[in-house]
């Protein structure tokens, strides 16, 4: 994207599109990434 112009600019998301699973809200994110967080953080510290 050209300083933020996306009718003269190009968005590239070839390379990362592919990776995209599905689409869930933004909580559920938030609610997936701190699970993650909580439950890597408890096996590194055992």
């Amino acid at each position: 994207m050209f300083e933020g112009d996306l009718d003269e600019g190009e968005l590239e998301l070839g390379q990362v599109i592919a990776n995209v699973k599905s689409i869930v809200p933004a909580a559920q994110v938030v609610e997936d990434m701190m699970r993650e967080f909580y439950e890597t953080k408890a096996r590194l510290t055992t």
